[in-house]
């Protein structure tokens, strides 16, 4: 399944605004880059097939386990996508490679045919998914199924997980820098079917893992110079919080997967993301009051309602976000550029409006990127 939305001078916004920018006074001054990058098209992709979390609990063997069922009844998650049939959870990770493979390019491609793509046009491929399957690398394979340039420069990122769409935006904003003429195509996939295995249910942080995370794809398209629509890419920053390495991981070693959240987690975050986003915003010459829309990586309820709490707003505001980790669960890479889709699809920002995307991962990082319609 998959969806698409195109932003241009054109869009029906734009035609419709009356009202004044809510931007602050004269002293808003965001970093500029040399070139102005715009998001001139997103779409998204999963695998077919619903699974609830009662379909889920069955599936890794948890179903009738008190603690699995209360963990995947506060997981914040009614539904998602895996291409993780029973036969294949029977497999080792190793004879699902291929199929993983299979699948990270079938969902990228399915998001990338939205886009329309012009090949001669494309000069950066970025993509990310959170574990490496060695090479060549998904960006090489998409740079050979679209016969894109022999000279495309390719770049693929593993390990940055949650925070990656802040990091990727960033690279793709230099990319254009140095080259205004091309388009940066960025895809970051997730197929969690590849690592998640029938547990115990005295696996505890393993439970939390099946109970949360699934498979999904998201393409981005971006322009720089005169005629480029969409959204625009003003500032982006990525902070690691010292102290932290420890406090998420996941690891793959041979046939053995391992995820692990700690609990700590909700407080860390409570602890130093006000901070850190203020600290942002008032590098851009703003204040929070200034954001129209708050896009915040759905990792877990305790992460959103610690961002609540840090960053003083109601869960109206996170709405986005939380149906995004209601109907899709947490797909890693990709999950803060379905928050960014269902902004754009169901909250219409109006031209001249903010929103700031806050991505938190493994380090602890948390990533910041500002955009104005």
């Amino acid at each position: 399944m998959s969806e698409s939305l195109y932003f241009d001078a054109t869009h029906p916004a734009a035609e419709s605004a009356s009202e004044p920018s809510n931007l602050p006074a004269a002293s808003f001054s965001p970093t500029p880059w040399p070139v102005q990058p715009r998001i001139g098209g997103l779409a998204v992709a999963r695998p077919g097939g619903v699974l609830s979390q009662d379909d889920a609990l069955a599936l890794f063997g948890l179903a009738g386990d008190a603690f699995a069922e209360s963990m995947f009844a506060r997981s914040g998650v009614r539904s998602r996508r895996l291409a993780l049939t029973p036969e294949l959870a029977k497999m080792t990770l190793q004879q699902r490679t291929e199929h993983t493979e299979e699948q990270l390019l079938a969902m990228a491609s399915e998001a990338i045919d939205q886009l329309g793509i012009d090949p001669s046009r494309i000069g950066t491929v970025l993509s990310s998914t959170l574990w490496s399957l060695g090479g060549p690398s998904l960006a090489h394979r998409l740079v050979e199924r679209y016969g894109l340039r022999p000279d495309t420069d390719k770049y693929h990122i593993v390990g940055v997980g949650c925070v990656s769409s802040v990091p990727l935006l960033r690279l793709a904003a230099q990319a254009l820098a140095a080259d205004p003429r091309r388009q940066v195509l960025v895809v970051a996939a997730e197929c969690a079917s590849g690592l998640l295995t029938a547990v115990r249910a005295d696996q505890r942080t393993q439970v939390v893992g099946s109970a949360l995370f699934a498979d999904g794809c998201a393409a981005v398209l971006l322009s720089a110079g005169p005629g480029a629509g969409g959204p625009a890419v003003l500032a982006t920053r990525v902070h690691q919080i010292p102290g932290t390495l420890d406090k998420v991981h996941i690891k793959v070693a041979g046939d053995e997967s391992s995820m692990f959240m700690t609990r700590e987690l909700p407080s860390i975050v409570d602890a130093h993301l006000g901070d850190v986003t203020g600290s942002f915003l008032a590098q851009q010459g703003l204040r929070p009051a200034a954001i129209r829309h708050w896009l915040v990586h759905p990792g877990g309820p305790g992460i959103l309602e610690a961002a609540q709490r840090s960053l003083g707003l109601t869960r109206e505001q996170l709405s986005a976000s939380w149906d995004v980790l209601a109907e899709h669960g947490n797909m890693g890479t990709a999950t803060s550029m379905y928050v960014l889709h269902r902004t754009q699809q169901q909250h219409t920002p109006r031209p001249g409006d903010l929103g700031l995307m806050i991505t938190v991962g493994p380090g602890i990082t948390v990533g910041h990127m500002l955009l104005r319609w």
